[in-house]
């Protein structure tokens, strides 16, 4: 996707902004809120996306992580939560 978040109508349903699903930098903006997009809008979709991991996350993503295909991101993501939850003491 070369243009995340163009001024095209927003589905409501979906939050997609053209009709498809985000790219992962896309999902990460928005699923931070008003905060996230605020920073998209002062910096990138990458660049906000990646401070948003940094500062939720122990789990480090590579800005590259946001521009392969759906089957890579879908196993990045996976083996990300799958980091993560072994981190959570219970």
């Amino acid at each position: 996707m070369g243009n995340w978040h163009t001024n095209e109508k927003v589905d409501e349903a979906t939050g997609a902004h053209c009709g498809t699903t985000h790219c992962r930098a896309g999902w990460v903006v928005m699923l931070a809120g008003a905060e996230g997009r605020k920073l998209e809008l002062l910096t990138s979709t990458a660049f906000a996306a990646q401070m948003i991991y940094k500062h939720s996350s122990p789990i480090h993503v590579a800005p590259t992580k946001f521009y392969v295909n759906n089957e890579a991101a879908m196993a990045d993501m996976k083996d990300c939560a799958e980091r993560e939850a072994g981190m959570v003491k219970g």
